[in-house]
């Protein structure tokens, strides 16, 4: 049912797999099976506070067994890249809208497959989270938790993540939405490097300066970190970066995307303001 590996290629797209994860999924975004997508509108006044609705997240999977222990985890975590409102004023998005993304990016539209979510999200409503499904003709199901955070380019408004079978752990979660602060999802490795998964704290830094320099943010430098990164999990990892002007010290965080079978990726939480 999931045609994603088929379109998504980030181990070769190097310094352009921002941009490109995020147009990616362009001629797909209007369709939820065969039902067209509505306007985009305010999130509805019901909607939850952050930690009700991660917590009502995790219950849902719990029922279905998906993630109903605290050990469980994502099978795959990835972005559908950066996106922009319909209007300035605008800083939500509805349920039809996330499905309409997902389904883009995680359907086969040949197969008839459709996606539906729960919720809308709202920048405003850091670590927030909508439970999707995508079902295929013949009633297979595939659970994805949608989350939204700003964008890290000054061309886009917002990036939706989303984790497959599990939702993210509230660390994580909040991590994503950090107040403007995240240089969204960019591939940790560049095309001709030799890859690991599991980082040193030497070569956590160096990667997470090359994170941040691919998201314009020269300004910026990391000089350490506190452990390990293990990229094929969602586990943040803090650290401590250096304003290159001022000279101050800032904390960050590095959260490993570590999407399936392609390369992974990372975004790099810079502590505000």
């Amino acid at each position: 049912m999931t045609r994603r590996h088929q379109v998504r290629t980030l181990a070769a797209l190097g310094l352009g797999a921002p941009l490109l994860v995020g147009l990616g999924i362009g001629g797909f975004s209007q369709a939820v099976a065969t039902t067209a997508v509505p306007p985009v509108q305010d999130a509805p006044a019901a909607v939850a506070a952050p930690a009700e609705r991660t917590g009502s997240g995790e219950g849902a999977a719990g029922e279905d067994g998906a993630a109903g222990e605290e050990a469980a985890a994502p099978s795959d975590v990835f972005t559908t890249g950066s996106q922009e409102f319909p209007r300035a004023d605008r800083s939500t998005i509805t349920a039809g809208d996330v499905a309409s993304q997902l389904y883009g990016y995680a359907a086969d539209p040949s197969l008839s497959d459709e996606a539906t979510c729960t919720d809308g999200l709202a920048l405003g409503q850091p670590g927030a989270v909508t439970r999707c499904t995508v079902i295929g003709w013949s009633g297979e199901q595939e659970t994805y938790y949608g989350y939204m955070a700003p964008a890290g380019v000054a061309e886009a408004d917002y990036w939706l993540y989303f984790s497959k079978d599990a939702p993210l752990s509230e660390e994580a979660a909040a991590t994503l939405n950090d107040g403007l602060n995240g240089t969204g999802a960019y591939p940790v490795w560049g095309e001709e490097q030799e890859q690991s998964t599991t980082l040193s704290q030497d070569v956590a830094v160096e990667r997470a300066n090359f994170v941040l320099d691919g998201f314009g943010r020269e300004d910026l430098t990391v000089t350490s970190v506190e452990g390990e990164v293990d990229l094929t999990s969602t586990t943040p990892v803090r650290g401590t970066a250096v304003e290159d002007g001022s000279g101050r010290t800032v904390g960050v965080t590095l959260l490993p995307i570590p999407t399936d079978g392609e390369a992974p990726a990372m975004m790099i939480s810079i502590d505000g303001p």
